[in-house]
Order: C-alpha cells, then sequence, then structure tokens
C-alpha cells in the first residue's frame, strides 16, 4: 500500500503505520514482565526510527516534540516505576493549557511573551 501525504509518496508510511498499531496494542497492557517491557521498548525503537527517518525533513520542528521523546526514551521506565498507562491521560492539562496561556496570549499584541507568561502565571498563583 502506498500513502500520498501533501502530494508525496512515502511507500514507508505504511510500514510506521503497521508499527504504530503494534506499539499501540503492546500499550495498551494491563502487566508488563520484565521480557514484555524489553519488547516493548524495541518495538517502540523500531516506529521511532523509521517514523523520524520519514518526517524529519519534512517537519517544521525537526520532531522536536516532547511527547515523542517521552514515548521514545521514558515510557518503558514510566510504567517500570508506576505501572500500566492504560488510564494516563493529558486532556486536562492540555484543557488547562488552553484556558490559561493559549486563549490568553490570542487576546494580548503578542509581544514581550516572557513578560506575559509571567504576569498571567502569578494572576493564577494569587
Amino acid at each position: 500500500m502506498v500513502f500520498v501525504v501533501d502530494d508525496l509518496q512515502i511507500e514507508d508510511l505504511s510500514e510506521v503505520y503497521v508499527k504504530w498499531n503494534e506499539m499501540y496494542l503492546l500499550s495498551r497492557s494491563e502487566k508488563f514482565k520484565e521480557s514484555d517491557l524489553e519488547n516493548f521498548q524495541k518495538v517502540i525503537n523500531d516506529w521511532g526510527d523509521l517514523f523520524i527517518k520519514l518526517f524529519q525533513k519534512i517537519s517544521n520542528s525537526h520532531l522536536k516534540f516532547l511527547k515523542l521523546h517521552s514515548w521514545i526514551y521514558h515510557i518503558v521506565d514510566t510504567i517500570r516505576e508506576y505501572g500500566a498507562i492504560n488510564g494516563y491521560t493529558t486532556e486536562t492539562y492540555e484543557s488547562l493549557h488552553k484556558t490559561y496561556v493559549k486563549i490568553p496570549y490570542r487576546l494580548s499584541n503578542k509581544k514581550e511573551v516572557e513578560k506575559f507568561d509571567a504576569e498571567q502565571l502569578s494572576r493564577e498563583i494569587m
């Protein structure tokens, strides 16, 4: 199967998709043995290597994404320390970020961003 993204044919995109599904299914496990975690890390690395190879050159940020970094380098250690990740969600924090950072920023003059952020934070704390 060949996918087309922005008129760019990427033959390996279907492989990235298959690897993502394999990784996702493993991430949904309720319990992990050490051998499961080692296999999970290998699957993550295989997916991550291919994903980065395919998309780094067309990404404006060169794939400098915190979630991508956290997934590839920290998720297995997180599972070791806290257990299965099935119930984890970032929805609350993303909603708070939208309410307290994005919306006020859009209403600002978009100048002196650091000063604006500090003022917003001090208002919310007090």
